[in-house]
C-alpha cells in the first residue's frame, strides 16, 4: 500500500507541471514594481471568498439551497482574494462567482466589496466590469481617487488586450468596456454612459 502511494506521488509530481493541477497556494503575486498579480482560475483565499459568498446570497435574497438550485452558486464556485485598494487599513474583496448568473459573452462579472460604516460590504465595480477569468488579473500600484487601478482581459474587446479600470470617486469603471457593452444594447441606444463613468467623450 505504501508503495502504491508513493507510486501516486510521483506521478502527480511529474504530471502536473504538463496537465496543469490545480495551485494550492492561496497568496497573490507581488511583484517589485508593487503589482499584485492574481489567477482566479487556481486560486482562492478562504475568508475572502467567504465574504463574497456571502455578500452574493444576501444580494440574490437566496438561502445556499436556493442559489444552488437557481444558478449553482456554492463556496466552491466562489474564488476570491483580500487587498487594500485605498489604503485606510481595511482590506477591499475582489472575487468573482463560476455561475451561468455571472458568466457571459463578455467574461465574468467582478466583484469589489468594500466595507461600510455599518460593517457590511458594498459593490465598486458594479458597471460591466467582465474579465477572462483564464488570465491573470492585476492591481497596480498607482491610483486614481485614492483608490488603485486594475488590469484585466476582457472577450468584449476581442483582441483580449490589457484593459485597465479605475475608480471614479464611486465605482470602478472602464469607460472603452461599457461603451462597447451598451453598442449591443439596443435599448440603450440613446444611454449616456458619462452618467455612470463621469467621462465625457
Amino acid at each position: 500500500m505504501q508503495k502504491i502511494w508513493i507510486l501516486f506521488l510521483i506521478f502527480l509530481f511529474i504530471t502536473c507541471p504538463v496537465l496543469g493541477c490545480p495551485v494550492t497556494k492561496n497568496k497573490p503575486i507581488t511583484h517589485p514594481d508593487g503589482t499584485i498579480e492574481y489567477d482566479f482560475s487556481k486560486q482562492s483565499q478562504p475568508k475572502a471568498s467567504k465574504i463574497l459568498y456571502k455578500f452574493v446570497l444576501k444580494e440574490l435574497n437566496k438561502t445556499p439551497r436556493e442559489a444552488q438550485d437557481f444558478a449553482n452558486i456554492t463556496p466552491k464556485t466562489v474564488s476570491a482574494f483580500e487587498t487594500d485598494l485605498n489604503g485606510d487599513g481595511k482590506k477591499e474583496i475582489i472575487g468573482v462567482i463560476f455561475s451561468t448568473y455571472y458568466w457571459g459573452t463578455a467574461g465574468i462579472s467582478l466583484f469589489i466589496l468594500e466595507e461600510n460604516n455599518n460593517n457590511d460590504y458594498q459593490n465598486i465595480a458594479k458597471y460591466m466590469i467582465n474579465i477572462e477569468i483564464n488570465m491573470s488579473f492585476y492591481v497596480l500600484p498607482y491610483k486614481t481617487n485614492g483608490y488603485k487601478d486594475i488590469k484585466y482581459h476582457s472577450s468584449i474587446a476581442f483582441d483580449f488586450k490589457p484593459m485597465q479600470a479605475k475608480f471614479n470617486g464611486k465605482y470602478y469603471y472602464n469607460y472603452e468596456q461599457e461603451k462597447k457593452c451598451l453598442e449591443y444594447l439596443k435599448d440603450f441606444s440613446e444611454y449616456d454612459v458619462s452618467e455612470i463613468t463621469g467621462i465625457k467623450e
